[in-house]
């Protein structure tokens, strides 16, 4: 049984047995905390992505730079875990390959990342995966263990992390044969919202977890469109359960057709939301789950955020695609899960435009869709260029998009000072934008105004201009009546 915050305040090995079961107990449906953070999005609700890049393929100590600046950009790993926490990093690794062919998660990146949620308090550390078959065809219940071993985990197969030491966990086993629905293994969970099904059978490792972090391998998907941090969930479906009539390893009585597995993905993470995301995008497979083709020259890029459906949003984008055309994102906001709305998504570190690669489209069943690539336009209108100005100040701009712009970021020295919401129709073109800027609060001297400008697909257009600060003139002596 894996621990939860409240077991260090237990008095004795009895009282914790028996807040253990009753922790089991209450699974009928999904702890209330993560019930209320799953859905707490209110219409002002807004996250921030994370995006990083190497301009050349990074060594092993650079991919973990990569990493721990992708999840600074995001919050870091804080202001999730709490000291004691038991966290589970769960990767993506689908079948026993290598990882040079872009199919699953990069070692060095799952394990940079439990590096973090060590330094930031974890109190205990899992990687956990479900393997969904082995490469080779071959029909036993343990191809996770196997992908532990050749994906380069877990050398001496002894379920334990080679590099840093945490326990390897197989999510895939859900009792002594298959079939079995052992307690000490899976609970079932009813989410009474659940868009396709109402009960799932759930590990209790990823459960009892405090923090849950997914780590996916960036790739498009011949049947989701997309693969990343919500797609990644089918994984916490035990093959034992899961497996379809007559073989002993895959998920696919969890139906993988068009309606279903969109909504199956929805409801896997109902069952347990994810707390943040990592994404390996150092390579990125463009005829994916389990392709030949990758892009090249690669990605070299790590992405990360608190919010699964934003990093997925963008993510999308990253590779071309219109998360529109991603049916799943735009359910997984309406069940509460994370923002698909790129207006309220700040992406940190380098912008979609500069890192978006153009995967092959129409791809997955419903397809994806490419995203349209037109930046807007914009433009200061005013201060006037080199304009001394001194107190409250409005500053004005104006943009247009063929499509419509969805916000403008107003910057001061590079510094995000605020985010207006823009007009996304392309029938409102040039409209004025304003901000109330005080100068009062910038040092005398000469800065830099910036506004960005960006339409539905992230492609964006900047405009700056510089201004002198100076101190307000002097009023005229007042003169006395006559």
């Amino acid at each position: 049984m894996f621990t939860k915050r409240w077991r260090s305040i237990l008095l004795s090995g009895i009282l914790a047995a028996l807040f253990a079961v009753s922790a089991i107990q209450s699974r009928a449906s999904p702890g209330p905390a993560r019930r209320a953070a799953a859905q707490s999005l209110t219409a002002e609700s807004t996250t921030q992505v994370g995006i990083v890049r190497s301009d050349a393929w990074p060594s092993d100590a650079e991919v973990e730079a990569l990493v721990r600046e992708a999840v600074q950009l995001a919050g870091g790993l804080e202001s999730v875990i709490h000291p004691g926490d038991v966290v589970v990093v769960k990767p993506n690794l689908v079948q026993d390959v290598p990882p040079e062919r872009g199919w699953v998660t990069d070692p060095r990146v799952t394990r940079a990342v439990v590096r973090l949620a060590q330094e930031a308090g974890a109190g205990t550390v899992y990687i956990a995966e479900g393997t969904a078959v082995y490469v080779s065809g071959q029909q036993d219940r343990y191809p996770t263990r196997r992908a532990f071993q050749v994906v380069g985990y877990d050398a001496d197969g002894d379920m334990t992390d080679d590099a840093t030491g945490v326990q390897l966990i197989d999510l895939n086993i859900s009792g002594d044969h298959t079939d079995a629905t052992d307690p000490a293994y899976v609970t079932s969970v009813t989410i009474p919202e659940g868009l396709i099904r109402k009960q799932y059978w759930i590990p209790n490792v990823i459960l009892n977890s405090d923090v849950l972090i997914s780590v996916p391998v960036l790739k498009n998907h011949y049947n989701a469109g997309l693969t990343l941090a919500l797609k990644n969930m089918i994984g916490i479906a035990p093959n034992d359960i899961y497996h379809p009539p007559g073989w002993l390893v895959g998920k696919h009585s969890l139906s993988h057709e068009p309606y279903d597995l969109p909504r199956h993905i929805v409801d896997l993470s109902l069952c347990r939301p994810v707390d943040f995301v990592v994404v390996d995008g150092l390579r990125g497979m463009t005829d994916g789950p389990i392709g030949s083709q990758l892009v090249s020259p690669p990605m070299q890029m790590i992405m990360a955020g608190r919010d699964p459906v934003a990093v997925d949003t963008i993510g999308a984008l990253t590779i071309g695609y219109d998360p529109a055309s991603i049916v799943y994102l735009e359910m997984a906001q309406n069940a509460g899960l994370g923002l698909a709305d790129v207006s309220r998504i700040t992406v940190r570190g380098r912008p979609v435009s500069e890192v978006r690669r153009d995967f092959p489209v129409p791809y997955g069943n419903p397809p994806a869709q490419r995203a349209e690539s037109q930046p807007p336009t914009v433009e200061i209108l005013s201060p006037a260029e080199g304009a001394t100005v001194w107190g409250v100040i409005t500053v004005e701009a104006t943009a247009s998009d063929n499509v419509g712009v969805v916000k403008l970021e107003f910057y001061v020295d590079d510094i995000l000072v605020e985010t207006v919401a823009g007009i996304p129709s392309a029938y409102n073109q040039g409209s004025p934008y304003r901000l109330s800027l005080d100068t009062a609060t910038l040092a005398l001297g000469t800065h830099t105004l910036k506004v960005v400008a960006y339409d539905a697909m992230l492609n964006q257009a900047a405009h700056t201009r510089t201004i002198q600060v100076a101190q307000p003139p002097t009023p005229p002596p007042t003169q006395p009546p006559t």
